[in-house]
């Protein structure tokens, strides 16, 4: 064998060590990224049941916002007839007072 041989040896030698060595930074890298993801999904779980328990406020209040609404109609309602009512009132306060007067 001649002394390229021991030479030519060396550099696999060299490279399986680079390779080897690569290996082991991409199973920590793995590892980093493993617990990044356990971390990010966790807090996806937590963000998830936020949103449902602003989802179940948001449907509360809109229901509530709809009586409201509801009894904000009938209240208008109300204060129209009462309106009439007061109008009808004074109109035969008016013709009372007309009378009294014209005696």
């Amino acid at each position: 064998m001649s002394q390229s041989q021991p030479d030519r040896l060396d550099r696999i030698e060299a490279t399986l060590e680079r390779v080897s060595q690569q290996m082991d930074n991409q199973v920590i890298v793995n590892a980093e990224l493993r617990q990044t993801t356990a971390q990010l999904t966790e807090a996806v779980y937590v963000l998830m049941d936020a949103v449902t328990a602003l989802t179940g406020t948001v449907t509360t209040h809109a229901s509530e916002i709809r009586e409201i609404r509801e009894d904000m109609r009938e209240i208008r309602v109300d204060m129209r007839e009462m309106q009439s009512e007061v109008r009808d009132l004074q109109t035969e306060n008016r013709r009372i007072l007309d009378r009294l007067e014209g005696l």
